[in-house]
This record gives structure tokens, C-alpha cells and sequence, in this order.
């Protein structure tokens, strides 16, 4: 058990030397460009300059007109309160073992099964709480709904724990399970096909 423990930190630290590095490029934005997240625009100005087409956000009913003093309205603070509401999930270090394994991180071969995990949760919080529902921590919890909301946004994290629990069906722990199906071990670099498949059988 102690060397595993040993593989599993000597690995990570491999990984973190393989993949850590990162080259700082500057970038050249104009600050006058809108941001576009998850089908929203925003704008660092107040007050329209672009086209009503381009402001609008993409695939709803609302007139034109609406779209664009909401998305006006909200800024570039809109597009951080947005961006801060997305869930992240990364590379994690001394979770509890995976079963079968001495694994007890992901670094270097966990990007693509993080990467469904985050684009399964965005879909989770779009569906129950609605695309332009926002995490507000500082913010104290007003009434039922706001209560309610904010449970259930946890609760939806709580889903994607990192061990191996009835509470975390959707947990790495789980995906690599379901990844043996197909072949794969802990450890082992999953495709999008494959992330796709473990996700389809939760």
C-alpha cells in the first residue's frame, strides 16, 4: 500500500512537470469586442454599438429589443457573475483511492473525463436552475426559492464528489468504473467517445 502511495505521488509529480508548463503569451484584445460565453454576450461598454443581431443572445424567443438592453445592462460584471457561476472541475490530488488502483490523483490522464464532467454539469444547472440562474455567495439567501435554488446547486456538485459514493454517481471514481467496459484502466487517457460513453451509462 505505501508504494503505491509512493507511485501515485512520484506520477503526480511527473505530471505536474510534463503538463505544468505553460508559456505566458500577451494577449491583444480590443477592449471595445463583446465576450461571448455559453451563448451570451457582453459588452464592456454600456451603451450599444454593435449590431442587434450580434448582441442578441443565440437560440431564444426574446425580441431583439429586450436582448440587448439585458445584456447591455449587465456588462462586463454580468459576464464575471456568469463566468464564476459555471462549475469547474480540474485536476485533483489525494482523493480517496480509486478501486483497483493506488490511484489517488488524476493529473495527466483525468482532462477529458473533467471535461464531460463540467460540460454534463453546466447541462444540469441549465436544466434545473435555468441558464441565467447566478452563484451569488456573498449574497444572503433571500426566501424559499432562493433556498431551494441554491440546495439544489449543491447538491448537483455533491453528484460529482471525487470518491466512491451512492451520493457521487457522476464522481471520477464512478466514470473509471464504467470505463472498464470499454477497456480502460485507472490511469488510462480516455477519448471524447469514450468520456461519452462512461457519461451515457450513469
Amino acid at each position: 500500500d505505501l508504494r503505491g502511495k509512493v507511485e501515485s505521488r512520484l506520477m503526480s509529480m511527473w505530471n505536474n512537470v510534463k503538463f505544468g508548463w505553460t508559456v505566458k503569451i500577451k494577449t491583444s484584445f480590443s477592449k471595445e469586442s463583446p465576450v461571448w460565453l455559453l451563448g451570451r454576450c457582453y459588452h464592456r461598454k454600456l451603451s450599444p454599438t454593435g449590431s442587434i443581431e450580434s448582441s442578441t443572445e443565440m437560440g431564444t424567443e426574446a425580441t431583439a429589443h429586450n436582448a440587448v438592453e439585458q445584456i447591455y445592462g449587465e456588462g462586463i460584471e454580468g459576464f464575471k457573475s456568469d463566468f464564476i457561476s459555471r462549475i469547474w472541475m480540474t485536476y485533483r490530488r489525494e482523493f480517496p483511492t480509486i478501486s483497483g488502483s493506488a490511484f489517488t490523483t488524476d493529473c495527466g490522464w483525468g482532462c477529458m473525463l473533467r471535461s464531460g464532467q463540467m460540460m454534463l454539469a453546466q447541462a444540469l444547472v441549465c436544466h434545473f436552475l435555468g441558464r441565467s440562474w447566478r452563484w451569488t455567495p456573498e449574497k444572503a439567501i433571500q426566501n424559499a426559492r432562493e433556498f431551494q435554488e441554491d440546495c439544489l446547486h449543491r447538491t448537483i456538485i455533491k453528484w460529482f464528489g471525487d470518491k466512491s459514493s451512492v451520493n457521487s454517481p457522476l464522481s471520477i471514481h464512478q466514470m473509471v468504473n464504467l470505463g472498464e467496459s470499454l477497456g480502460k484502466k485507472p490511469g488510462d487517457w480516455y477519448g471524447p467517445a469514450s468520456v461519452a460513453h462512461c457519461l451515457k451509462s450513469v
